[in-house]
């Protein structure tokens, strides 16, 4: 009996008398060998500097640690990786027991931590000792109040300060532990969002959703994310409604990696989903400039490259606010979507003496991904075009881009379009072949009076190749050919009589009304050589007047030298007759007759005969109306007839 009474005294004493000993030791007096075992461990100087205490009970064991210290890497820009003024954490015994170290829970307070890279890539949070993986403690959950969380990467030009501090619920009553502000630098673009968010540590869980609701700004560019987030590290799962603004959708090219064309201010808003390795954000919708836009836009980031396949949707499309496609900015006039940036730009680009736009393509954008992209439009506004709808499908293939088709409903026929972009090489080269399909005449020039009552229907031809990283560049090298035609219909007297500068006719037909004379033949045809359109065939033929014209077009300096010559069949006592002559640029033209030179009276026939070879090459270009026969075919043919050498 007295040895049981003296073993369970014994076993007492081995409880009570540590405990006793635990409860009141000074812990104070193990700060500076924690901080030279640390130091030693590490490589960083480790310090506590306020009060150290262990509480045993409640079980399992707390720790309390006062103004904690770990100083920063050498080639770091401050001093300390980490300043916690408060850090109470507790520890599992039997996880310790195994040899793993497990914090059940950990409380941060008044802390401040220090995330950077160096310009060569090191990392300061990789320290100089490397511990091993069983030394890494697992943080089973993480309360911070106060804390402050800095991230610089010089590399990227990052340096981001973040607030956090508890937060109670979400506005929809999610369960939400903190609530974060942050401002900075973001990639070079200042920076800022403030939020709220789950628990931190299951930021970094790859099986967790974490709930997220904040407002971000990079830039010009406004972001508000309502949803979760799965994984802070590989955006394993993402299931957010994502509402983006912004001044200029090429804008996003540094956060996002997708080239997109610049374009005027924008507001899209739809769901942002992550599967595996495809981002989705389908039945988006939303304006960019003066434009309805909507549909799906997929990005699959599992190959070498990111493969965005997206089909898009308006159902009315103001033309300008494609401008950016090939470097142009959008129209700043009333009524206009522009942001301010891009009103200085039409500023500066209004005072040149040039037109056509020269911003150079990015081609190393280009190259960054794959694409497959469709945009139909059902309506097209701006720039007193009479555009219908378009049908666009884009496919990007390694750099290669291919348009094909671009097709435009331009005045009731088709401006169809296939048209490859080359960026493999430096500089890009591009090819073009364009067919213009039943364009009716008196819908071509909307703003123009005297073609209200012109009839007819115009068909034609191009074809160009050209090098350069612009588009201004591509059509100052373009090679080519370019040909229209028009078979019957009509057309305005008055204007034939005014190219004419037949005066007495003129007076007649604006006192007495215009009218109508019958149109056999309009055939123009365009040799391009180095940037310069040359006319080999220009022939309007009416039953009225016969205009023929020659000269040029130079795409490299952006200058007209054309030449009308208007040959009236009737005859006019006021008829002056004399050329007339399209000058100037393309930005500044000049239409004026020359009075000192008469032109001789030819008849149209012989005008037709000198121009047979050119006209001829031009037959398969003729559009015809319905069920009629082309009466430029059956000239053309006739007059080949005609010239035959006699046996």
């Amino acid at each position: 009996m007295r040895i049981l009474k003296r073993t369970a005294v014994g076993v007492v004493a081995l409880i009570v008398i540590p405990a006793i000993f635990l409860a009141v030791f000074d812990w104070n007096l193990l700060r500076g060998y924690i901080g030279e075992k640390v130091t030693e461990k590490t490589g960083r100087e480790f310090t506590i500097n306020g009060d150290l205490d262990v509480d045993f009970l409640p079980f399992p064991p707390r720790i309390h640690v006062e103004k904690l210290r770990l100083a920063n890497a050498e080639w770091g820009t401050g001093k300390t990786m980490l300043d916690i003024q408060q850090l109470d954490f507790s520890i599992s015994i039997l996880s310790l027991l195994k040899g793993d170290i497990v914090l059940p829970e950990v409380s941060l307070a008044d802390s401040q931590i220090l995330l950077e890279k160096s310009a060569d890539g090191k990392r300061n949070w990789i320290l100089d000792r490397e511990q091993s993986k069983s030394e890494v403690p697992r943080i089973e959950r993480l309360i911070v109040d106060k804390g402050t969380l800095i991230f610089r990467d010089p590399a990227i030009k990052t340096d981001v300060t973040v607030a956090v501090s508890p937060a109670s619920t979400m506005p929809d009553a999610r369960q939400a532990e903190i609530k974060f502000s942050a401002q900075g630098q973001f990639k070079g673009l200042p920076s800022k969002a403030e939020g709220q968010g789950g628990k931190i540590l299951s930021l970094f869980d790859e099986q967790t959703p974490y709930p997220l609701k904040a407002d971000i700004q990079v830039g010009a560019t406004r972001a508000s994310v309502d949803g979760t987030i799965t994984g802070l590290g590989t955006f394993s799962a993402v299931n957010t409604q994502l509402d983006l603004r912004g001044d200029d959708l090429s804008a996003l090219f540094p956060l996002i990696g997708i080239p997109l064309p610049p374009s005027p201010p924008y507001q899209i808003a739809g769901r942002l989903i992550r599967q595996d390795d495809t981002w989705q954000f389908n039945k988006f919708s939303g304006k960019v400039g003066d434009s309805d836009l909507g549909g799906d836009f997929n990005v699959d980031v599992g190959g070498e490259k990111p493969f965005v396949r997206a089909d898009l949707k308006s159902r009315k499309l103001d033309l300008d606010d494609l401008g950016g496609v090939i470097g142009a900015p959008p129209q700043t006039g009333a009524g206009e979507t522009a942001s301010a940036t891009q009103k200085k730009t039409a500023e500066k680009l209004a005072s040149r003496s040039r037109v056509l736009p020269d911003t150079e393509f990015k081609l190393e954008r280009l190259r960054a991904i794959n694409a497959d992209v469709k945009l139909t439009a059902k309506s097209i506004t701006g720039r007193k075009l009479p555009l219908d709808d378009l049908q666009a499908h884009m496919k990007l293939d390694n750099g290669k881009v291919t348009l094909q088709p671009l097709n435009f409903g331009v005045a009731d026929g088709n401006v169809v379009s296939n048209i490859v972009l080359n960026t493999d090489s430096e500089p890009a080269t591009a090819q073009a072949d364009i067919t213009f399909k039943k364009l009716s005449l008196n819908k071509l020039f909307p703003t123009v009076k005297l073609t209200e009552t012109s009839i007819g229907l115009i068909g034609g031809k191009a074809k160009f190749t050209g090098t350069g990283n612009s588009f201004a560049k591509l059509l100052a090298t373009a090679d080519g050919q370019a040909g229209f035609s028009m078979s019957g219909g009509q057309i305005s007297n008055l204007l034939l009589e005014i190219v004419g500068i037949d005066g007495a006719e003129i007076i007649k037909f604006l006192f007495g009304g215009d009218k109508t004379v019958a149109v056999r033949c309009m055939v123009a045809d365009f040799k391009v050589t180095d940037g310069l359109m040359s006319t080999e065939a220009f022939v309007l033929d009416t039953t009225d007047t016969n205009i023929s014209g020659d000269g040029s077009i130079n795409l490299k300096n952006e200058s007209i030298d054309l030449t009308l010559r208007p040959l009236p069949k009737d005859a006019s006592f006021l008829s002056a007759r004399s050329p007339l002559f399209a000058r100037g640029t393309f930005k500044n033209p000049t239409f004026a007759p020359d009075m000192q030179r008469i032109a001789a009276r030819t008849g149209a026939a012989v005008v037709l005969g000198a121009l047979l070879t050119p006209l001829a090459a031009l037959i398969p270009l003729i559009e015809t109306g319905p069920g009629k026969d082309s009466d430029c075919g059956e000239l053309i043919a006739s007059i080949g007839k005609n010239s035959q050498p006699a046996n």
